[in-house]
């Protein structure tokens, strides 16, 4: 029995997934909803978050009381249930966004967010079939087609929103407009014709930095539970600039067109987070 814990927003989750499904390939994910559901309140150091898996076809269920009681209970009955039926359990926890080992183990619990694709980058076709999006509106199907239209299509996130709580930018700081404006430069200097896609919580403030970029649209009708729509457009999109976000990190990873992904080389704030940035970007990504 595989079971991950969910927090954090769909990126994060889709994560949480993953590595549990590298890990259980052949058999049902269970989902920890626990946390999500008892930390149902957003404050000025917290946003609250909903399971947003259930926009996949994922194979999954939910983890109950007494299967997560097997792990962590201390009473004699569990632990002679741990002992005689389930065997050797692992519980792993990451204390910031370090690598951890993994030891084999039919029983293991996840409690982290393991935004790396080392834990599950041999199971991607796997992945890229659970994480097939529904089908899109109207509306977005235009902006699809369009994108799907153009050869040197670009993606590029950035997020603001929450990231502007002083709790959250003191850990993942706020990107500055030089880097987007860098990364657009990188990419007009190596590619014809580009058209970029532009998506984020505060599109007004993307429509200032970005009032000199020629070829640029801006995708503004997805929001709330419909934010999901702005992901799957990513995916369709050749090229990708990326935020210190799980979100537009999904977006680039699931794309199959051959471009380039740049992403920060400052993907938290390093005063207070220090572990190796390539253990979160892939390989082949470019680091700005």
């Amino acid at each position: 029995m595989i079971i991950t814990k969910l927090k954090g927003g769909l990126g994060n989750q889709m994560f949480q997934y993953a590595i549990a499904r590298s890990l259980s390939s052949k058999n049902t994910v269970y989902l920890d909803l626990s946390f999500l559901q008892n930390n149902n309140t957003s404050s000025v150091h917290f946003t609250k978050r909903d399971f947003e898996l259930g926009i996949f076809p994922v194979s999954y269920k939910i983890s109950s009381d007494k299967e997560r009681e097997v792990f962590f209970s201390k009473s004699l009955k569990n632990k002679i249930l741990r002992k005689l039926i389930y065997g050797n359990l692992t519980h792993i926890t990451q204390s910031e966004n370090e690598i951890v080992n993994i030891s084999a183990s039919k029983n293991i619990y996840l409690d982290g967010y393991f935004q790396s694709e080392k834990y599950f980058a041999h199971i991607r076709d796997i992945l890229l079939k659970d994480f097939t999006f529904p089908d899109l509106d109207t509306e977005n199907k235009i902006v699809q087609k369009k994108i799907n239209s153009i050869e040197n299509t670009v993606s590029i996130h950035l997020r603001r929103g929450d990231y502007l709580k002083p709790d959250i930018q003191k850990y993942h700081g706020s990107l500055p407009s030089e880097y987007y404006l860098e990364a657009i430069n990188f990419l007009e200097e190596n590619f014809e014709n580009c058209s970029f896609f532009v998506f984020s919580d505060d599109i007004s403030y993307c429509k200032e930095i970005f009032k000199n970029i020629k070829n640029i649209e801006y995708i503004d009708h997805n929001h709330g539970n419909n934010s999901w729509k702005d992901m799957y457009l990513m995916t369709q999109c050749r090229h990708h600039i990326i935020a210190n976000s799980s979100f537009s990190w999904w977006g680039a990873w699931l794309g199959q067109k051959d471009g380039k992904t740049i992403a920060p080389k400052n993907w938290f704030n390093k005063e207070v987070a220090n572990f190796d940035i390539q253990d979160i970007i892939p390989q082949k990504w470019i680091t700005i």
